[in-house]
């Protein structure tokens, strides 16, 4: 079985081929702007000075022709002449400049190959330190050296490595079973790397990237994505003779129903299941949306097995029509932001959310294809380590004394215990608002002037991972003015959700 594929390949080529031909057109722009310099440049020394000129006005000067057709012309000064007169200049002014080389080469010091290896050898050099009465530095550990080096806790963090390939050349890889998982579907394409495109089921746009995680949905002309996608769009291998998808869902692990929608009119992903999985550490959710039913006997609170069958495939949403020909299911894997959710959102005057604490708000997800590749190389460790592995976009300030709900929930994310003295956190976000870590500051490790600009209550960015932002702006929880990064609307509300 081969390793999971991703969709990182497929990153908008048409995108690499438009830069390509930009930089091919700005080379050949940049040699014709050379050419015609030296072109320009020749006309104004005028050709005689050129040195090809002067040795052919030599040679004519040589020979007795060329004193008659000068003398000819009638010129008081022929070209003939000055060739003569150049000739006879140009030996002298060799010999002067020979003589000029000789002397300065005679002045300068050299030094023997064998003796500059001795004066620069470890021995020599402790010798001559030794005859001026000094010592020689030690040369720094390995380990005093690193000590020197401030680590940047934000560097993005690579994906794990590949799987180890056998002697045939085949991908050495673990089984979904091996980890604790399952696929959704009956779909198994996602283990071939030749058929990845029969796993996914991308838009009416026709691009298989639309399918995955992230921003990957409608590029504007320059190839940035301007659409947030928050989870994976999986494709039917069965239907009926109606063309309706007949794959039966099922549970991709060992755990409990969340939460229960029958009634397709009352959310965007239609009839949906929420199961809760304990697994590999701190809990996580598991989300199958646009279901055709739900099975009956799936209730909240109810316990299911790795493999139970939750619904059927199909194409139901509230918001947007999905037609046959698109039919999918969509999957996620979320984790909470709140466990306070239904009372933050009475205070802002929303009422009763929908769904109770499974409303769409107050779940965020990670890219579940990631996850399964890096659960193949780390079979041992769970969502939290994961997590704590992905690339940091940006890190802001939020002032509050005591803990909050997202670090009571996933502690891995605390970078150290908390004292009397903080007054403030500091939270590392990826570039679509999920926190990775998060640090207690105390007063002093705060500028006086993000200090002033949480105590009028504004929530100042520390950091920003500018690359990384602009080729994700559509997950729009940052907005930027010039060169300067702030929190939008969007941002704005996560924040005030995460820290309630």
């Amino acid at each position: 079985m081969t390793e999971i594929q991703d969709l990182s390949s497929l990153r908008a080529p048409w995108r690499r081929r438009c830069a390509r031909t930009v930089r091919r057109l700005g080379v050949f722009l940049l040699g014709f702007g050379v050419a015609s310099a030296q072109i320009s440049a020749a006309s104004e020394i005028g050709t005689t000075n050129a040195p090809s000129v002067q040795r052919s006005i030599q040679r004519k000067a040589a020979s007795p022709s060329t004193g008659k057709k000068a003398a000819a012309k009638g010129s008081p000064k022929s070209v003939g002449a000055k060739a003569k007169a150049a000739a006879k200049a140009a030996p002298q002014k060799a010999s002067s400049k020979a003589a000029k080389t000789k002397a300065k080469a005679t002045s300068r010091k050299t030094i023997p190959k064998a003796a500059k290896a001795k004066a620069a050898s470890p021995a020599a050099l402790k010798a001559t330190l030794a005859r001026k009465g000094k010592k020689p530095k030690p040369r720094p550990t390995p380990s005093s050296a690193a000590k020197r080096i401030r680590l940047n806790p934000t560097k993005p963090v690579l994906p794990p490595p590949p799987p180890p390939e056998d002697e045939n050349g085949a991908i050495l890889a673990a089984s979904p079973a091996f980890v604790g998982l399952d696929l959704p579907t009956a779909n198994q394409a996602l283990f071939s790397k030749h058929r990845v495109a029969d796993f996914y089921q991308p838009t009416t746009s026709g691009r298989l990237i639309s399918a995955g995680f992230g921003c990957v949905r409608n590029p504007n002309f320059w190839g940035t994505f301007q659409r947030f996608h928050e989870g994976i769009d999986i494709r039917p291998v069965e239907r009926n003779d109606e063309g309706e998808p007949r794959d039966p869902v099922l549970a991709v692990g060992e755990g409990r129903i969340a939460s229960v929608n029958r009634d397709p009119d009352k959310s965007n992903y239609g009839r949906f299941v929420v199961v809760e999985h304990d697994l590999f550490g701190p809990s996580f959710y598991s989300l199958y949306a646009h279901l055709a039913v739900v099975e009956d006997g799936i209730e909240e609170g109810r316990r299911v097995s790795r493999g139970a069958r939750l619904g059927i495939m199909g194409r139901s949403s509230n918001e947007f029509s999905i037609d046959r020909e698109h039919a999918h299911l969509h999957f996620e894997v979320d984790l909470m932001l709140n466990d306070r959710y239904a009372r933050w959102s009475q205070k802002r005057g929303k009422g009763e959310p929908a769904h109770g604490l499974f409303n769409g708000e107050n779940l965020i997800g990670v890219d579940p294809v990631r996850w399964m590749q890096f659960l193949q190389v780390n079979p041992d460790l769970g969502i939290a380590d994961f997590i704590k592995r992905e690339p940091v976009a940006f890190r802001v300030l939020a002032l509050r004394r005591g803990d909050f709900s997202w670090v009571r929930r996933y502690p891995y994310a605390l970078t150290r215990a908390t004292t009397d003295h903080d007054v403030a956190w500091e939270i590392a976000m990826t570039y679509y608002g999920l926190p990775v870590r998060v640090m207690p500051r105390r007063k002093e490790e705060i500028s006086a002037a993000a200090w002033k600009a949480l105590k009028a209550g504004v929530w100042p960015l520390t950091f920003a991972n500018g690359p990384l932002l602009r080729a994700n702006v559509a997950a729009g929880i940052l907005d930027r003015k010039g060169v300067r990064w702030y929190l939008s609307d969007k941002g704005r509300t996560r924040m005030s959700l995460l820290m309630f």
